[in-house]
């Protein structure tokens, strides 16, 4: 009872940031301020409009800006998926995006690198200390002395269970491709 009482506070704030992160990302003032930066330092012939060149060039600044401020690495799609999403994006079929088609093409683009951020945090803050957490237990339950053994470690033992619970975790399909 008290592990899952821990647990279940632990989860709480957890589950907050990711409610936050569920789209409200690209509802900021600065992620307009990225996007419209990066559209106009590509928009090399001032068109209004940016070409698959220039829209590949774009992702990639905005991108380097986006992980400049976070401290976990986001990795950009492969030029294929780019092209893929330019295409559902291009409504009009110019072959160009226009500054309003690029806002929604990145804001797509992030609603993406959101998700894998979301997977990762309920990895990192729910999965693995549940998972070490289930492990203690039963340990505890078949083996009181190995069990005892870890409490007197400390530390160590902590972090031997943490570094079993994220091996466990890492081999479920559903966290597997999650760094």
């Amino acid at each position: 009872r008290n592990n899952a009482a821990i647990a279940t506070k632990r989860v709480a704030p957890t589950m907050k940031l990711l409610d936050a992160l569920s789209g409200r990302v690209t509802r900021g003032a600065r992620f307009r301020e990225y996007v419209d930066q990066s559209f106009a330092e590509v928009d090399h012939n001032a068109n209004g409009s940016l070409d698959r060149a220039e829209l590949h060039l774009a992702v990639m600044l905005f991108f380097d800006k986006l992980n400049a401020k976070v401290r976990k690495r986001a990795i950009p799609p492969t030029k294929a998926e780019l092209m893929a999403l330019f295409d559902e994006v291009d409504t009009d079929e110019s072959g160009e995006l226009s500054l309003e088609e690029f806002v929604v093409y990145m804001e797509r683009l992030c609603a993406q690198c959101t998700s894998g951020l979301t997977v990762s945090l309920l990895k990192s803050f729910i999965a693995v200390p549940f998972t070490a957490i289930a492990l203690s237990v039963g340990i505890k339950k078949v083996a009181p002395g190995m069990h005892q053994k870890i409490k007197e470690a400390k530390g160590l033992g902590s972090a031997t269970l943490s570094f079993c619970a994220s091996q466990i975790v890492n081999k479920v399909p559903a966290f597997a491709a999650v760094p």
